[in-house]
């Protein structure tokens, strides 16, 4: 019996030190542009997650390159437009963002992600909010 729960255990540590448990998570935005009157609530999926990673002993003699680590990044994502409702004529209504398909575990591409960690940033309204759920605006 002992030596089952020991395997299992063992077991247990080999796969959580290579699996990585980076997955889309639900995430919600809020857009608001100055010239419109509303602030648009988006519930979407981003990635986030654990990377298993490592640090090198020898950094001072490898080249910079082969320092950067494994982040939890998009894989396949889609992008969707909404409107924001409220602005007026001569401002572009429509804003754009990404939806998580799936994620992986690498390299961070600056194409389409942001690969900095920024400081907290304000996630909230300050104007009358509007809901948008499955293509439609509430």
């Amino acid at each position: 019996m002992a030596a089952v729960f020991l395997m299992s255990m063992l077991l247990g540590l080999a796969c959580g030190q290579t699996m990585s448990f980076c997955i889309p998570t639900e995430y919600t935005m809020h857009v608001e542009r100055r010239e419109c009157a509303y602030c648009l609530t988006i519930n979407t999926t981003i990635c986030a997650g654990y990377c298993m990673t490592r640090d090198i002993n020898g950094k001072l003699f490898l080249p910079k390159y082969a320092l950067s680590q494994d982040v939890c990044t998009y894989r396949d994502f889609i992008y969707r437009t909404v409107e924001i409702p409220g602005c007026p004529l001569h401002v572009a209504p429509y804003f754009s963002y990404p939806v998580a398909l799936s994620c992986e575990c690498g390299k961070c591409n600056t194409d389409y992600s942001d690969c900095i960690h920024e400081a907290i940033k304000t996630n909230y309204c300050t104007k009358p909010q509007k809901s948008y759920l499955v293509g439609f605006s509430v």
